[in-house]
């Protein structure tokens, strides 16, 4: 596999997006000219044709904005919760962010002190977010995506105290199928967490190089990227839930099924 990333002005518009900006994207593209519910039922064979590669980026960007400033207000306010929350606020926050699945408040024994919805489609797993983990500082978000058979979960955790002393956790939970329909073109993103394929779009996964990267090393060294694999082209960007990486890619030709 052959990769090439574009710099310089790409680099400069992937971190006005990735910081939180709130400009439309429209006027962002303009000022800095650079980088940046349910499956569908018929995965997509793909053909590629010569495109624009700095079109495409700005293809991804439009795709990704939305969802990005989404969840830049959805991590402030998560993050920002270190005591134990009243069940107004747990409310509230299910209504400003209706794409989470749930919200649960639970002890350093892993024990729901208060849990919505109170009955959950899928199995839930506190347990992984509670174990030490040397990549869990002390007062920071944590989280991980759990596997099930109805589709993969995303967790995300602020540890909450009393008296300096830490007593358990909120978690909130979310499937990504619900959240890339805030995109105008959900169908045309994949977005995964390393292995684990969290939306495929129209896509075949499993046939598309995103499926075979070792993010893990990628991640590394790189926050976004433009790579070929065959003769095809992709790009994709990475924003971070807590410690998830959430990475959002897209086919840079136009495709069509055959």
């Amino acid at each position: 596999m052959h990769y090439s990333l574009r710099c310089g002005v790409a680099l400069c518009a992937l971190l006005v997006l990735l910081t939180g900006c709130k400009q439309s994207v429209n006027n962002t593209w303009r000022e800095t000219k650079g980088y940046y519910n349910t499956y569908l039922n018929t995965p997509a064979e793909l053909e590629f044709a010569e495109v624009d590669v700095e079109a495409a980026e700005d293809n991804l960007a439009a795709m990704y904005t939305p969802i990005g400033e989404e969840l830049e207000k959805f991590v402030r306010v998560i993050d920002a919760k270190d005591v134990f929350p009243d069940l107004a606020w747990v409310d509230a926050t299910m209504k400003r962010f209706p794409w989470l699945s749930g919200i649960a408040v639970v002890n350093l024994e892993g024990n729901v002190l208060m849990q919505r919805p109170s009955v959950s489609m899928k199995p839930l797993n506190f347990a992984p977010l509670l174990d030490e983990n040397k990549d869990y500082g002390f007062r920071a978000l944590r989280g991980y995506v759990d596997e099930t058979p109805l589709g993969n979960e995303a967790y995300v955790a602020m540890p909450f105290f009393v008296d300096n002393e830490m007593k358990g956790l909120v978690v909130a939970h979310f499937d990504a199928r619900n959240l890339v329909e805030l995109s105008p073109n959900p169908e045309e993103l994949v977005v995964l967490s390393g292995k684990k394929m969290l939306w495929s779009g129209k896509y075949n996964f499993e046939s598309t190089p995103f499926a075979q990267i070792n993010w893990e090393e990628m991640l590394s060294e790189e926050s976004h990227g433009v790579f070929e694999e065959s003769g095809n082209s992709y790009t994709w960007l990475v924003r971070y839930v807590g410690n998830i990486p959430m990475i959002f890619g897209t086919a840079i030709a136009e495709a069509s099924a055959s």
